[in-house]
């Protein structure tokens, strides 16, 4: 398997968390990519809403003025916070990042304080209902609150962040997250000047259309003349090429081998969430000892866990699919654009094999071969033909990716704990959509501190504290293994 950035985020990333500026090379698109459109479309139906959302727990409470200031200077450097997606003017257009008309950080903003006597898992359900409320897709893409009163030992003060799936991948959180924090209490950076963006009218949206057409309609007419000829001078050879690519997209996004969990099988509207941590350097050393990746260990953990649950509750099974986002940028210019550049990859959790290292084995070459697929692109190269397609066509793309029970992702972050608006940054929950799976984990390391985010279907998981006390042994039981080796 590759290293601890396969999943979600890359070496690009890492590099730019670890100079602790944001990239004055990030490139902002003003054209909505296919894929980020087809999340957008997306929010028209509940099962498949694309909000991400940072839980924030802070040594102190930071001051209103100051947290706003550093939200300001945050929107002015990633400017995605400052825009609303613009729907296509027609059919065939594309829809487009403007300014919005009316921006004022204090519209994104509110701080609220939990009763006396809450507990962690009280904040935890509010947060789940504020990930999960509806969005105005008219307005800039992301939200955040100030919570006073959390009951945490690691701070008394939570923040949550917001945003729309479509502002950002792993790669531009990392971007927008520069932007926002420090690296001590007191450090202030002069702000950017106002981003200047002018509303283009519906007539100069079209002739904007058209040119961007363009290329895109030479591109496929040059692909299709390549094919053909390619067809004529050597037919099969063309036909083998053809047949790899079916049979890749077969191995991808095709059903898979493994069954359906009956335990995760149950759908509906009701969410929850989960939420740990750990100390991440033990984790690590463990995983040096036993020659693995970060990704290894972290799904191996998963499985495991997973494993665990269901021999606990009587209904044990073989293999359970699950769905890992990908980072497919290229390097170079790819790296330093905002939008969304991941492709699910899915894999078999072998939850038959009882020994760690055999797990470890099965998934690392699982993803080793998924990563290398002919498919793994073929949102990219399908989505421009989608994006115009009618809503039942955007939902049925969507339901096709949840057709596993489980999705895990990765995020590596910062070496250190960040401050925000003077307050250090003693914990960061991760919790990514849940787009009609039963279960969505993601693995967020800051400092020496490991995060676990869990959002689950309340349907699929009948006993949550016992899913969560089973993950969390699959993680100890890997630490321990490594230190006996």
């Amino acid at each position: 398997m590759a290293p601890h950035d396969v999943v979600h985020c890359s070496d690009g990333a890492r590099h730019i968390a670890a100079g602790f500026s944001m990239s004055t090379d990030y490139q902002f698109d003003e054209r909505l990519s296919a894929l980020d459109e087809i999340m957008l479309r997306a929010e028209q139906n509940p099962r498949t809403r694309n909000w991400v959302l940072s839980l924030m727990i802070l040594e102190k409470k930071p001051t209103k003025a100051r947290l706003l200031e550093q939200l300001e200077r945050a929107s002015r450097d990633f400017i995605r916070l400052r825009q609303v997606a613009t729907p296509a003017p027609t059919p065939l257009g594309f829809a487009r990042w403007q300014a919005s008309d009316s921006f004022n950080v204090n519209d994104h903003f509110q701080n609220i304080a939990m009763p006396k006597g809450s507990s962690f898992q009280d904040l935890l359900a509010l947060t789940s209902t504020f990930l999960n409320k509806p969005g105005d897709l008219s307005k800039p893409l992301w939200d955040s609150m100030l919570i006073d009163n959390i009951q945490h030992p690691a701070g008394t003060t939570a923040f949550v962040f917001r945003m729309h799936h479509a502002v950002a991948d792993g790669v531009g959180a990392v971007q927008l997250f520069l932007s926002l924090f420090d690296t001590e209490p007191t450090g202030r950076r002069d702000f950017a000047d106002l981003p200047v963006s002018k509303r283009k009218s519906w007539l100069q949206r079209v002739s904007a259309d058209i040119q961007d057409s363009l290329p895109a309609v030479r591109k496929v007419s040059e692909i299709a003349l390549q094919t053909t000829l390619a067809h004529i001078k050597a037919p099969i050879q063309s036909l083998i090429d053809d047949k790899h690519l079916l049979d890749s997209i077969q191995r991808l996004y095709g059903p898979t081998q493994a069954t359906a969990s009956p335990l995760l099988a149950q759908r509906s509207l009701a969410r929850g969430l989960l939420a740990w941590d750990f100390e991440f350097n033990p984790f690590k050393r463990a995983l040096k000892q036993l020659g693995w990746s970060v990704n290894e260990g972290y799904l191996t953990a998963l499985t495991l866990g997973l494993k665990d649950y269901h021999e606990q509750l009587h209904c044990p099974v073989d293999s359970l699919p699950i769905t890992i986002p990908v980072n497919i940028r290229q390097g170079g210019a790819s790296e330093q654009s905002a939008g969304n550049h991941i492709a699910p990859a899915k894999i078999i959790l072998p939850i038959a094999l009882s020994d760690p290292h055999e797990i470890a084995d099965s998934i690392s070459n699982q993803v080793r071969n998924a990563i290398q697929e002919p498919a793994l692109r073929l949102m990219d190269w399908l989505a421009p033909t989608v994006k115009g397609a009618p809503q039942f066509v955007v939902d049925r793309i969507a339901d096709s990716m949840a057709q596993v029970d489980v999705q895990a992702s990765n995020v590596p972050g910062y070496p250190f704990a960040p401050y925000l608006a003077g307050s250090k940054i003693t914990r960061s929950y991760p919790f990514a959509p849940l787009p009609g799976v039963a279960l969505m984990v993601a693995l967020y390391t800051q400092s020496n501190i490991a995060h676990i985010g869990i959002q689950l279907d309340r349907a699929s998981i009948d006993e949550p504290d016992r899913l969560e006390a089973c993950l969390k042994q699959g993680f100890e039981q890997i630490t321990a293994l490594g230190h006996k080796s």
